[in-house]
């Protein structure tokens, strides 16, 4: 089935998805020298070097942008837009196993200990590239500029930063973005495209509660932070009930408790850790001004004094462009069949992507890679995540075809960049600066 994108002028069809399956086999090879040899974030050298190689070697012109990732450029042969393609590159301090959630023995494992492509990003890097190689075969045909972009640090250094001031400086700025991340959730081959939250904004709250120490004989004597910190537990669990509309999707969950050596001692100390996540911003900004409130006065009631190691603002959660989901859900049934294209529940995890769309409008996606008679089944982030390698040129193909359609699109005139400049912006929405910032 053929990729029918309309323009103004005329209807062009590119069989993307005839392409890409061609290509299957290089994806593959791709995704797997990746996942051999991860890196973790801030550190992926080699990776780098394998990108900037590889795009060279199609004849497209490469920046490496120190700290931040790889850029690539393909200019089309008649002057347009830009739209900007994003994958992340950058792997997890995991120990892989060599079988997936379902028992069954993987492809390929990591041959370095202790770090893991456990959330996909290999299988990003490879769709993109792959793409990348499409799209500059066809780059007469196309109307603009395509942008590659991938990104070191996704997963814990935010290197974007480094990427988008490199962007900001050189006065580029894309006129839409596109990105795919694999879901495990999903069935294997499906493209979860919608509009409005596909992922969450995020805060996180380490807090340490300072009490008094003593014998367990005597805690009349004591003030027990642990006491303290089951009241406050018990009360932030209740807060998300009584404060937020059960319209409003947040939730919020503790990860890490630590008090105490002894059965017989009370400890002087209590520290928790969690996270709270949302779809709306604003309900995340009152909701923390009120985990503050609770943490603060519950524990002065207890005679502790409560001091937050971490509280930073809340993140911006990924919202999809309307009109741009619309556009890329039809190109990709268009081009995959109607059964290709689904809506599923969002996903409270969370992605610097969103950052992108504070500057230019346009839609993230989930390629599923669920699969149990393979046994791909685990969740990222853990030993056993697995990818459906036989799906990836589907995702490769998605790339290409909504760089075409998107090329053809203008911005809504509704729609507007954030105004802050990118520093106040990272340190509005509580994002830590990488290394290596001027």
């Amino acid at each position: 089935m053929k990729a029918i994108v309309k323009s103004e002028e005329k209807i062009m069809t590119i069989q993307w998805n005839e392409e890409a399956q061609r290509l299957s086999e290089l994806c593959i090879d791709l995704r797997r020298q990746l996942h051999r040899h991860p890196e973790l974030s801030s550190h992926e050298e080699q990776t780098v070097a394998l990108i900037d190689q590889f795009l060279q070697a199609q004849g497209i012109r490469t920046q490496i942008v120190e700290h931040g990732g790889v850029l690539g450029w393909i200019e089309g042969g008649k002057p347009g837009r830009t739209v900007m393609l994003r994958a992340d590159i950058d792997a997890l301090p995991i120990q892989e196993e060599k079988t997936n959630g379902g028992g069954s023995q993987k492809a390929c494992v990591s041959e370095i200990p202790g770090v893991q492509h456990a959330c996909g990003h290999d299988g990003h890097t490879a769709m993109l590239l792959t793409a990348a190689k499409l799209l500059q075969a066809h780059r007469e045909a196309l109307e603009g500029t395509v942008l590659l972009c991938f990104e070191r640090g996704e997963e814990a250094t935010m290197n974007i930063y480094h990427l988008m001031k490199a962007l900001e400086k050189a006065g580029i700025e894309p006129d839409s973005v596109f990105g795919l991340h694999v879901s495990p959730h999903t069935p294997a081959g499906t493209l979860q495209i919608q509009a409005g939250p596909l992922m969450a904004g995020m805060f996180s709250f380490h807090v340490r509660l300072q009490g008094r120490g003593g014998h367990g004989s005597r805690p009349d004597l004591c003030v027990n932070p642990i006491d303290c910190y089951a009241a406050i537990g018990q009360a932030l669990n209740a807060l998300r009930m009584r404060t937020v509309s059960p319209f409003e999707p947040l939730t919020i969950s503790t990860g890490l408790v630590q008090s105490g050596t002894k059965s017989n001692i009370l400890p002087d100390t209590c520290v928790f850790k969690g996270t709270v996540r949302f779809y709306n911003r604003e309900v995340g900004l009152a909701f923390q001004a009120k985990l503050r409130h609770v943490v603060e006065h519950i524990a002065e009631a207890y005679d502790c004094t409560a001091s937050f190691d971490k509280l930073n603002a809340p993140g911006f959660p990924l919202n999809n462009d309307a009109d741009y989901a619309k556009t890329a859900a039809e190109v990709c049934r268009e081009m995959l069949g109607k059964e290709a294209v689904i809506q599923a529940e969002p996903w409270m995890g969370t992605d610097s992507f969103p950052l992108y769309l504070q500057r230019m409008p346009g839609v993230y996606a989930f390629l599923g890679m669920r699969n149990e008679e393979k046994g791909i089944i685990a969740d990222v982030h853990t030993s056993r995540h697995d990818l459906d390698e036989s799906v990836l040129w589907k995702g490769a193909a998605a790339h290409a075809a909504c760089a075409e359609a998107f090329l053809k699109q203008a911005r809504p005139q509704a729609w507007k960049p954030n105004p802050l400049d990118l520093d106040t912006l990272f340190e509005q929405a509580g994002y830590l600066f990488p290394e290596g910032r001027e």
